[in-house]
């Protein structure tokens, strides 16, 4: 997941430097037509949107990431315990029987 969150700021900030791009080249060929057009603020307020959910499921992977490594760690102390109880049962076993 650290490697996946750059990656997805980059593409899209890239992405976004291309809708201005394109958005910056359609609003000078409709000024040139119209005379009045205004850009729009939708692009800015998408951007701070993107990066905000991005930045939410940065930390949810980030606090997923520690659940999920404390569990495998509890799994680990609970094998390691039933491991060494059956162990310990078989040898009982095995003393009795001789």
């Amino acid at each position: 997941m650290h490697t996946l969150t750059p990656r997805l700021a980059v593409a899209t900030i890239d992405a976004v430097r291309h809708a201005a791009t394109y958005q910056a080249t359609a609003y000078h060929a409709a000024s040139a037509m119209t005379g009045s057009a205004v850009p729009g603020v939708g692009a800015l307020v998408a951007i701070v949107v993107i990066i905000l959910v991005m930045t939410g499921l940065a930390r949810a992977a980030r606090s997923l990431a520690a659940l999920v490594s404390e569990l495998l760690r509890v799994a680990t102390a609970v094998t390691s315990v039933l491991l060494t109880t059956v162990i310990a049962i078989f040898l009982g076993i095995a003393f009795l029987v001789h």
